[in-house]
């Protein structure tokens, strides 16, 4: 289909049909370089893994419940699993972000435009929510017995968590604050990103495919730099914030370290299970 969309179904409407002012913005359409997530590369982790293996001398959870190092053990690998899959599932998004083949039109089941907003949704939704996953760590590690949806800062700090703790636990708040109210905004008020410095020539022209026209600039439209513009913003947003939270999360490992090897190791020394063969680590 051919179309000619000068001024985009009408061009954009009254709001934009006398800005004559307006100039194109030039974004980079250039790839980034990827960062891809460690997600269980840290120290506790592998240590709480190692542990966790004592699922399999016991027939059931009930049995092994009767040893408190191993239920402490367990308990505490299945919330580190937990939150090590929700960081990996962020290397997903990646995949998205820097799709290889590189999509065309006709190649995907959705527009062009869709696919950016699917990616932005994922990015959001799991990024924010592995803070959430964190907390349940942190309630899981303290042994403070708050279920999934109370894991909130107020109770977790009246259940004993330490300051320190709840300190870093704050900053990985703040961080995430403005891509949290996107989320929040998104979800529950339908809001939507702008990709482009013309978001409307470029959704209309991405979902009938082999449209033809000018945007509120001027300029040619043309589908695939305006996906490849989308993408490296999003590329963008995705290596600033993963690196700053790999780094929130190897700071946060190293206390809840320090916390499970004080709860840990008397329980482990005391054991009666035979299991035991070596000394916790310190």
């Amino acid at each position: 289909m051919v179309m000619v969309v000068e001024n985009v179904e009408n061009a954009q409407s009254a709001d934009v049909e006398h800005d004559n002012e307006a100039t194109a913005k030039t974004p980079s359409n250039r790839f980034l370089k990827r960062h891809v997530l460690p997600s269980d590369n840290h120290g506790f982790i592998g240590h709480i893994y190692d542990l966790s293996i004592v699922v399999y001398h016991f027939d059931n959870y009930e049995a092994l419940s009767k040893h408190p190092d191993c239920k402490y053990a367990f308990d505490t690998n299945e919330y580190v699993s937990l939150l090590v899959r929700r960081v990996e599932s962020l290397n997903l998004v990646g995949n998205m972000l820097w799709p290889d083949p590189f999509p065309t039109a006709i190649s995907l089941p959705i527009s062009l435009y869709e696919w950016l907003t699917a990616s932005a949704d994922v990015f959001l939704t799991r990024y924010v929510s592995v803070v959430d996953c964190a907390l349940q760590l942190v309630n899981a590690v303290y042994e403070a017995g708050l279920a999934p949806v109370d894991c909130k800062m107020k109770k977790l700090k009246r259940a004993g968590v330490s300051a320190s703790v709840l300190d870093h636990l704050g900053r990985m708040l703040d961080e995430q604050a403005r891509l949290r109210t996107e989320r929040n905004a998104r979800i529950h008020e339908g809001k939507e990103r702008c990709f482009t410095s013309d978001d409307q020539a470029f959704r209309i022209a991405a979902r009938f495919n082999g449209i033809k026209g000018i945007d509120r600039y001027g300029r040619r439209i043309n589908v695939n730099r305006s996906f490849r513009e989308g993408l490296v913003g999003l590329q963008k947003e995705f290596n600033n914030s993963t690196r700053v939270l790999v780094r929130q999360l190897d700071a946060l490992y190293d206390e809840l370290g320090h916390e499970f090897e004080a709860r840990f190791g008397p329980r482990f020394v005391a054991a009666k299970h035979g299991l035991n063969a070596s000394a916790p680590r310190q």
